[in-house]
């Protein structure tokens, strides 16, 4: 073999190195974005989730109002078994100025408070 056959080699080498290097940058900015992405449409649905749950309190609570003049709310906890999330949503609702008002809050997994709606 000859001195020219060894740099080719090298060269090839080199290349198929700098390849590889500039697919895992590419590889990673791809993964990094997607992960943020998920990160987003899971705090949307999140969001979703604890508007849909003050609805259904405060028709809840009207109805139950309705059944008992003395009812003024109540706090529900929704763990991970019983929703979709991994985390825990509280809703409560208290009767206040002549109506009922509630607040949803989502918890992730780590007790993070992740969002808050009132109402």
């Amino acid at each position: 073999m000859d001195k020219h056959h060894h740099l080719r080699r090298g060269a090839a080498l080199i290349i198929t190195l700098v390849l590889l290097a500039f697919i895992a940058t590419i590889a990673m900015a791809a993964l990094t974005q997607m992960l943020r992405e998920r990160q987003v449409i899971r705090l949307d649905l999140a969001r979703q989730q604890a508007d849909l749950l003050i609805c259904d309190a405060l028709r809840q609570s009207e109805v139950l109002r309705q059944a008992d003049p003395e009812f003024s709310g109540e706090t529900i906890t929704l763990g991970p078994e019983q929703q979709p999330f991994g985390g825990t949503f509280r809703v409560t609702t208290r009767y206040q100025e002549d109506r009922f008002v509630a607040e949803a809050e989502y918890r992730d997994e780590k007790g993070k408070v992740v969002h808050l709606v009132k109402r």
